[in-house]
């Protein structure tokens, strides 16, 4: 498990040895999982909107697209 990008508005952890990315929003408590070849599309997704742009506004902008399909929720144990 590896953080990968952390700003106040999300949070993004890779997960290497089975291909997965954890996205979560901080301020909705609320995130989702890629694995596989989505996990794949997700990674080079992300990798070529921090190379556009790396300002953290741009990056949580691109990160944003993804809120309609952050439905598991962030719970503390």
């Amino acid at each position: 498990m590896q953080i990968v990008y952390d700003s106040k508005q999300y949070c993004v952890v890779e997960y290497s040895g089975v291909d997965g990315f954890e996205v979560t929003n901080k301020a909705a408590h609320m995130g989702t999982y890629f694995h596989g070849p989505a996990a794949v599309d997700f990674r080079d997704n992300l990798a070529r909107a921090i190379a556009e742009d790396p300002a953290t506004r741009s990056v949580d902008q691109f990160l944003e697209s993804f809120d309609a399909i952050m439905t598991l929720p962030t719970v503390l144990h």
